[in-house]
């Protein structure tokens, strides 16, 4: 039969939509945060479900999380819902519910918080120089209300957090983030994915081995965009046979991902009708609500 894949995208609505070409244009995060409307976000985030379920793209990489409370953050701007990390939870867990409702799973995004840093992590390592307690004042309180609101994945970013790590290892490839804030203190459960690999604050251009067996130890299910995926899986392939990676941290990834599989219903919608998406996308309905 056909494979059952995890179809991802990044569609945010606003600036970063994968899928640009006929789809709603939506007015993007900043403008709802300005409206201040629950009603809205989850409204949009329904019709960025509804979209790509229409489309066969099941993962929607999707509410950015990120508190901007730093006016020289050149990446996440307008792709934030605001500054004030309780209005930011609120907005984000009505997206989820939109995505989420419309049958695509969601992911919160960048862990531990993208906002107050001055370097895009395309380009450089970030440094995010919060302690724990600011953290939680600020940049975890948006994750937070994404966790209690059943949001089906989180991906982490690759920026360092000396406070919390003593060193400058991304967050995405830390065991102290990952596997001690995100799991264990946060207590989510769900899917935790890397952001892009091939992202300059973490590949160096011959480290695709190296980060890519350091990102699964640090507790991460899924790895993003590998720019060697064959080069990635022999990596940690050898790393679980050397002893470097449990056996059952790999068991439970997979029944992570399966489970993720269950939720989607993935049997049922394994092809795209085409006679459907042209109805189903940037309908009347989806455009009023985007004006």
């Amino acid at each position: 039969g056909l494979p059952a894949l995890l179809i991802a995208a990044d569609q945010e609505g606003g600036q970063l939509m994968a899928v640009g070409e006929g789809v709603t244009p939506l007015p993007g995060n900043m403008a709802l945060g300005a409206a201040g409307s629950e009603a809205l976000a989850e409204e949009a985030g329904a019709v960025l479900g509804r979209e790509l379920a229409a489309m066969g793209v099941n993962v929607d990489y999707a509410p950015v999380c990120d508190v901007n409370i730093n006016p020289r953050n050149p990446v996440i701007g307008s792709r934030s819902f605001g500054e004030d990390p309780q209005a930011v939870g609120r907005l984000a867990a009505a997206m989820i519910r939109g995505l989420q409702g419309a049958g695509v799973a969601a992911a919160a995004k960048h862990f531990p918080g993208h906002g107050d840093v001055t370097v895009d992590s395309h380009i450089a390592l970030p440094v995010l120089n919060a302690d724990r307690q600011r953290l939680y004042a600020y940049e975890l309180k948006p994750f937070q209300a994404a966790i209690e609101h059943g949001i089906i994945s989180i991906m982490t970013g690759h920026l360092a957090v000396p406070k919390l790590t003593g060193t400058m290892e991304p967050a995405s490839v830390s065991k102290t983030i990952v596997t001690g804030l995100l799991r264990n203190e946060l207590g989510f459960q769900g899917l935790i994915i890397t952001d892009a690999m091939n992202m300059k604050a973490l590949y160096n251009g011959n480290n695709v081995p190296e980060i890519s067996v350091k990102a699964v130890q640090a507790g991460n299910d899924l790895l993003l965009f590998s720019p060697d995926p064959e080069l990635a899986h022999a990596a940690i392939v050898r790393a679980v046979q050397e002893g470097q990676i449990p056996q059952e941290q790999i068991d439970a990834s997979v029944r992570r991902i399966l489970r993720v599989k269950k939720w989607l219903r993935i049997d049922d919608h394994r092809l795209v009708d085409l006679n459907q998406v042209q109805s189903h996308i940037s309908p009347d309905a989806h455009r009023k609500l985007a004006e």
